[in-house]
């Protein structure tokens, strides 16, 4: 399969995240080359020559890009074109929900999902989008003042389901829902409803994306977001080493 080089024109009428622009350049080359489920693609150096962009940006770029189900990354093989279910029933029926490593990929995947909602939806929401978000944080906040768990993990999800709807890319929200499901598991199998942290905290963490989202500030929602996934991904690391392994938290 041949390869054509050169950056992929885009007319882009806001400002939006170069990685995320470069995962649009990515989706369209494999458009125009033909490349179908199961294809290898070139390696990040060389979407960086292709497209003229940095390694960072192709790097972050191809994360998103695998974070929601479009392409695979290979560890010492390469990177493909994902078939259909590679994110699906494959991973879930492996996904171990006390292992360390599994539960701390989740948060990894995680962050970069809800960072990419993010950022889309500080550019993306309707007004109507503005409200069901603060509808969502309004529920977790009564929850978290109260101390139920329950009801803070219910609102919880529906808080970053709201911010994933704002974003326009049912792709993501769909993979979004995909992991919040991995987690629920994570919480049943091992932590007892453990929450990722103090309430309040999470409560704090939410109302700073939903405050930079109402802002149009997609780089200031996007560290927002990464920060939250940052903080309950160290909680439940330190929550694995005291339940699950018997270990002081590090």
């Amino acid at each position: 399969m041949t390869e054509t080089a050169g950056p992929v024109a885009e007319a882009a009428s806001v400002y939006r995240p170069g990685y995320s622009r470069a995962a649009e350049q990515i989706m369209q080359y494999i458009d125009e080359q033909g490349f179908g489920p199961g294809d290898r693609l070139p390696t990040e150096a060389r979407f960086a020559q292709l497209l003229g962009i940095s390694r960072t940006i192709a790097r972050d770029a191809i994360k998103t890009l695998a974070a929601t189900g479009r392409i695979t990354v290979q560890r010492g093989r390469g990177i493909f074109v994902a078939d259909a279910g590679d994110l699906g029933e494959q991973v879930a029926n492996a996904f171990a929900p006390t292992s360390i490593d599994h539960v701390m990929m989740l948060f990894e995947y995680r962050g970069i999902q809800e960072r990419a909602a993010a950022e889309f939806a500080a550019h993306r929401a309707t007004p109507a989008e503005l409200v069901a978000i603060d509808t969502a944080l309004a529920d977790y906040s009564a929850a978290a003042e109260s101390g139920d768990v329950p009801a803070a993990t219910k609102a919880d999800e529906g808080f970053h389901r709201a911010v994933a709807a704002a974003a326009h890319n049912p792709l993501l929200a769909e993979s979004i829902a995909s992991a919040q499901s991995l987690q629920h598991r994570v919480v049943v199998a091992a932590f007892d409803g453990f929450s990722g942290g103090p309430l309040l905290a999470a409560r704090d963490e939410h109302a700073a994306i939903l405050d930079a989202i109402r802002k149009g500030d997609a780089e200031a929602a996007g560290r927002a977001a990464v920060a939250h996934l940052e903080r309950t991904r160290l909680g439940y690391q330190a929550e694995i080493g005291r339940r699950v392994f018997r270990s002081p938290p590090h």
